[in-house]
Formats: structure tokens, sequence, C-alpha cells
């Protein structure tokens, strides 16, 4: 059972998970509920990952009041839609770049180095912009994952 906690204004139940934001990741992952700290907060586990923080309930907006000075702030989000684009673009262009040898089929055994296209079953066509000794990053066209490599 998956929960919702932004829809939600109470905290899932110990064990249970739900889909929130992972700073880690930096994208939205299923968390596990490890213990409640207050009524307002929970200590969680991302499922991927296994990064441990604090989540807390989203605040409510409070009814704005009449001492404010009248002028409008305006906000400096990056929009989904101008963050995908940036994402396409760096994507397009290290797909395009030359890499150190050919491209290669993703496999949990194989070893694979920085700079590297890769073909993933799933995933489609990636590059390696990082290469740890049993994790990789690989940029795909929709987002950026992480994989396991190098497995004996």
């Amino acid at each position: 059972m998956s929960l919702n906690a932004s829809e939600q204004n109470v905290l899932p139940p110990v064990a249970k998970s739900f889909f929130t934001f992972c700073k880690k990741c930096d994208i939205d992952r299923y968390h596990k509920v490890l213990a409640h700290k207050t009524a307002t907060s929970a200590k969680i586990e991302c499922e991927v990952c296994h990064s441990v923080k604090t989540y807390s309930l989203p605040k409510t907006k409070a009814k704005k009041t009449s001492g404010t000075t009248g002028v409008k702030r305006v906000g400096r989000a990056v929009s989904e839609n101008q963050k995908k684009s940036s994402h396409k673009n760096e994507y397009e262009s290290l797909m395009e770049s030359p890499s150190k040898g050919e491209m290669l089929d993703y496999n949990i055994r194989s070893k694979f180095a920085e700079s590297t296209k890769l073909k993933h079953p799933k995933f489609g066509l990636g590059y390696v912009k990082v290469a740890h000794s049993d994790k990789i990053e690989v940029i795909f066209s929709d987002e950026v994952k992480v994989l396991v490599h190098n497995r004996t």
C-alpha cells in the first residue's frame, strides 16, 4: 500500500511506504517510515539509496493579514518544462560527443568507465556521467539513474 503524504495531512503509519522527494536521488521516490519523531515529523528511509532523513508534514497556508506592504513577490521557481528542456539539451550534447569506445550493452557484471555510452534494455540509450567502484550515474533521455555495475 502506498500513500501520498502530501495529499493527506497526517503522517503515514510506521513501516508503510509513501511517495515523496529524495534529496540524495534528486527525484521522487518511495520512502519507508522508520519512526514518528513528533506529531508532524517522521524519520524515513529512501527505498533506493537508503538515505535516512526527517520528513515533516507540509505546512498549511495561512490567510494573508492586512499588514503586508502590498508588493507582490516574484518567485524564481524553475518550471518542470524548463528542467526537462535543460536535461534534454545536456543529454543530446553528451550523446553527440565522442566517447571512449563503442556503445556497450548494460550488464550488471560489466564495468563501465566515465564518458561511456551504453544501451539499457529498459531505459534506452544513456551516457555514464560518474563512475564509482560499484555504481554509475547514467544520464538517459528523461532522467539520471544510478545503476549498479562491476558485480561478480
